[in-house]
């Protein structure tokens, strides 16, 4: 899904009054949406939640995500710490 798709569904979703955040790769496109919460990673696109195989990792960002979405008060888009380790693959 794209991100300006994604952005238009959390928007529709938040209307309706369940809270959302989403996950951002090209955080320039999200915040055009005016997303209520997002957490930016810097990893390739198609792999919002980190490299593959790395369960652990998997579960951080989520519970990352879940406390954005506990504690943002104000719309806000967030960049979280975690980075792609194999880029020399995808160049």
């Amino acid at each position: 899904m794209c991100h300006r798709s994604v952005g238009l569904v959390q928007g529709a979703v938040e209307a309706a009054g369940i809270s959302t955040a989403s996950v951002a790769l090209r955080p320039e496109i999200t915040l055009g949406t005016k997303v209520p919460r997002a957490a930016y990673l810097r990893f390739p696109l198609g792999n919002p939640f980190g490299e593959p195989n790395e369960p652990a990792q998997h579960h951080r960002i989520l519970e990352d995500l879940l406390v954005l979405l506990e504690t943002a008060t104000e719309p806000t888009v967030i960049e979280l710490p975690y980075r792609w380790r194999r880029w020399g693959k995808w160049l």
